[in-house]
């Protein structure tokens, strides 16, 4: 019998050990956690196949997705569908592209809040840039005090609120509309 033939069927292709500089391009990509965004576990991470193994999926970092050990076996288990998987992947990848790791873990703190929970000065409101110039939050001024001391209520916008809940949902198509743009993955709009 021919090597790599199991019965006259081709024999599935075994996963490979990844190469370091995958595997950190990955977690970098990730901030080093769990990319399940209502997990965000940091103590132990596998390497998934968006398109497994099985399916010829290869080893190349936008292929791979960091999870945890217990939502990697969420997902083999059918828990987790690969439609999540899927849109985790895009907003992973869109938001990092985007923002930094810690804009990304701000606007996941604004979303934790109760409206107006933040009230930051004028430097304070510095560190959320980023997230307010892309619409992902709001500001509005509460007190002036002479321009003494001038506080900001820091937000998260309806636009961030609508972006948050599609990546936790793990559906495309809300990310879609939340991002106004093409589907991620490469999906069409129609």
């Amino acid at each position: 019998m021919p090597r790599g033939k199991i019965n006259g069927a081709a024999k599935p292709r075994v996963r490979d050990k990844l190469p370091l500089k995958t595997r950190l391009l990955v977690l970098t990509e990730s901030g080093y956690r769990c990319a399940v965004p209502t997990c965000r576990n940091i103590l132990a991470l596998d390497m998934h196949h968006v398109w497994e193994v099985a399916a010829k999926g290869g080893d190349d970092p936008s292929n791979l997705i960091a999870l945890c050990p217990t939502c990697h076996a969420l997902y083999h288990r059918g828990t987790i569908v690969q439609e999540s998987i899927f849109a985790w992947k895009s907003m992973v990848v869109a938001i990092t592209r985007a923002f930094d790791v810690g804009a990304v873990y701000q606007l996941l703190f604004l979303d934790s809040g109760r409206n107006e929970f933040l009230v930051v000065t004028g430097d304070g409101l510095l560190h959320f840039g980023r997230l307010i110039a892309a619409g992902l939050a709001s500001v509005e001024q509460k007190a002036n005090n002479a321009w003494q001391l001038v506080t900001y209520a820091v937000n998260i916008s309806n636009k961030g609120r609508q972006l948050i809940e599609a990546w936790k949902q793990g559906d495309r198509t809300r990310l879609r509309v939340a991002m106004g743009g093409p589907l991620p993955g490469g999906a069409s709009n129609t």
